[in-house]
């Protein structure tokens, strides 16, 4: 289920939520930049007045009025940085799950590139909104305030005001124009850099079992390099515009200062203007200055604002809630063609077959012939491009995946373990799972006397990925989160890839006890061995249905087929 075209983004949709915190932080913005005023006008009064009248009175008045004045600024600026914090806080909160979704989303759609891409660019926004950077963004509206109070000095101070203004302006977009690319060019290659290492952590006893360590991270370390470059580059660039900006702020600031003496002089200005004048423009320039020191952070949560935006636009919507019952089993492939997300060509081609709740169906084929693609659009992981799978006669995509998923047993290829417990990863990681349920998994599973023999049984941390446990516990482990919960139909993808000859016959076990309670069951495998217990079997070759039927008769033809190769093999090779 897609978004409407036109409904608004998550990310917009969630800002619209701090509304009143962000017309909060304008109002806030305005008292600070007009308490901003308050040096200037204190120096201007202490200069054309205090001086001239030699008052200690007006002068202690004058001071503990700029001392509330400030006080009050200082307390503004404090509740503003709070708000923002409030607002980047918000932020993260409202989206992290969305984020996270869109992460997930976004792997599962392009299958061997896993990414965090959203979760990063949200805290990049994150942090951009809490920090000074977006204060800045606030104070900009209010410059021309600054120009207003230098005009009503004199005119002349105001021209010079906004001069030099044009001047840092044109500094800021000249540092864009030139750093554009380079700074794209960088987070580009720090993100490879990045998937690079944790790549490397992943995989490091094989890359030392095979030494290959050294290749791999010299790889590395030419991306590594190659972002050091950019970001050196873009650091010289920026750094660059960075200290011309400041010289020509310290320059306009002098230089006013003389064209208020030269006022002065002839009469049409005071000393104390001319103080003020140098203060009010330092300040007028300031935010556009801010904008120059934190131009990469801009750029960065521009990307990274545009990059979630789209992810969280490309990530299905939560569907409607569908009122189904559960699940019995029942099977029905409609001419289905699929294959990996964004593939070019799909793997399985126009299959077709039917099953009834209670069957134990069996899969069998060479290697690439599209069994594992066909069990990940039974379960809904892959959409069919063309055709249907339906389950109980209701489409896979119809089921939210939270009323689907703790009804299936599911136990793919590559076993995928969580850093965690035994127990919690058989359990599915639920928070309210009983000891019961656990260990009813791992019998049926016929795992138990194994997990019991661990250092701490069900207790036992297993590290990332299961690291701690062997290919085969892994696997047995694999099959008990598969049959937890009892489901009605469980999907079992190379189950004995790994198993010894006790793991072989707690599979079989496990088998018939699924086959006894009537439960749908579906067994992905190289070799004809491991169906002994199905009662239907489909042969697939290619991506396409080859046989499908009883297991004994599909079995029989099978033989035949092969018999009749290799007498077509034999006879070509006597006439030869």
């Amino acid at each position: 289920m897609m978004r409407e075209p036109g409904a608004p983004s998550p990310l917009a949709s969630t800002l619209a939520k701090s509304r009143r915190t962000l017309w909060g932080l304008g109002g806030f913005s305005m008292f600070i930049n007009l308490l901003m005023l308050t040096g200037p006008l204190y120096m201007l009064q202490v200069y054309d007045r205090v001086l001239a009248s030699n008052s200690v009175p007006t002068l202690v008045s004058l001071t503990v009025l700029i001392f509330v004045l400030f006080a009050t600024l200082g307390a503004l600026d404090w509740i503003r940085q709070v708000l923002l914090s409030v607002v980047a806080s918000r932020l993260e909160h409202d989206l992290a799950d969305a984020a996270t979704s869109a992460a997930l989303t976004a792997s599962l759609v392009s299958p061997g590139q896993p990414t965090d891409a959203p979760l990063r660019d949200l805290k990049t926004i994150r942090q951009f909104v809490s920090s000074p950077a977006l204060g800045a963004m606030f104070d900009v509206p209010w410059t021309p305030l600054f120009f207003l109070a230098l005009f009503l000095l004199h005119w002349l101070f105001g021209v010079w005001a906004i001069f030099g203004c044009l001047v840092i302006v044109a500094l800021a977009i000249s540092n864009h124009v030139l750093t554009q690319q380079r700074l794209k060019k960088l987070l580009e290659t720090e993100q490879k850099s990045r998937g690079l290492v944790l790549e490397m952590t992943r995989t490091v006893e094989t890359l030392d079992a095979l030494g290959m360590r050294k290749n791999v991270q010299a790889n590395w370390r030419d991306l590594n390099h190659a972002a050091d470059a950019s970001k050196h580059s873009s650091a010289i660039v920026t750094n660059s515009f960075k200290s011309a900006s400041k010289a020509s702020r310290l320059f306009m600031q002098s230089a006013i200062l003389g064209i208020g003496a030269w006022l002065a002089i002839i009469g049409q200005s005071t000393p104390g203007a001319m103080i003020a004048a140098s203060i009010i423009m330092g300040r007028a320039i300031a935010p556009i200055e801010q904008f120059i020191g934190h131009w990469s952070s801009f750029v960065s949560v521009h990307q990274s604002w545009t990059h979630l935006s789209a992810a969280l636009a490309d990530a299905p919507a939560i569907p409607e809630e569908n009122i189904l019952p559960a699940i019995r089993g029942d099977i029905e492939f409609q001419n289905v063609s699929g294959g990996p997300p964004n593939a070019d060509k799909p793997v399985l081609k126009q299959v077709s077959f039917k099953l009834e709740a209670g069957d134990t169906f069996g899969i069998i084929g060479p290697s690439a012939s599209g069994k594992t693609t066909l069990s990940k659009l039974l379960v809904g992981i892959w959409p069919a491009r063309i055709g249907a799978v339906r389950l109980d006669g209701s489409e896979v995509s119809a089921w939210p995946r939270h009323t689907l998923g703790p009804q299936l047993g599911y136990m793919p290829q590559q076993i995928d373990l969580f850093d965690g417990t035994v127990g919690q990863n058989i359990s599915r990681f639920e928070d309210d799972a009983t000891p019961e349920q656990v260990l009813a998994a791992a019998e049926h599973a016929g795992c138990h006397a194994m997990i019991q023999s661990l250092p701490e049984g069900y207790n036992t941390q297993i590290g990332q990925g299961g690291a701690y446990l062997s290919a085969g516990q892994r696997q047995r482990i694999g099959l008990a989160r598969a049959l937890y919960g009892s489901p009605n139909l469980v999907i079992l993808d190379e189950p004995n890839s790994n198993l010894d000859q006790d793991g072989e016959a707690a599979l079989q076990a496990s088998i018939q006890g699924l086959k006894a309670r009537g439960a749908t069951t579906v067994i992905i495998a190289h070799r004809p061995n491991t169906v002994v217990h199905c009662n239907k079997l489909l042969v697939l070759v290619d991506g396409e249905v080859r046989l499908f039927g009883p297991r004994d008769s599909v079995l029989a033809d099978l033989a035949a087929n092969q018999r009749i190769s290799l007498a077509a093999r034999d006879g070509d090779q006597v006439n030869g």
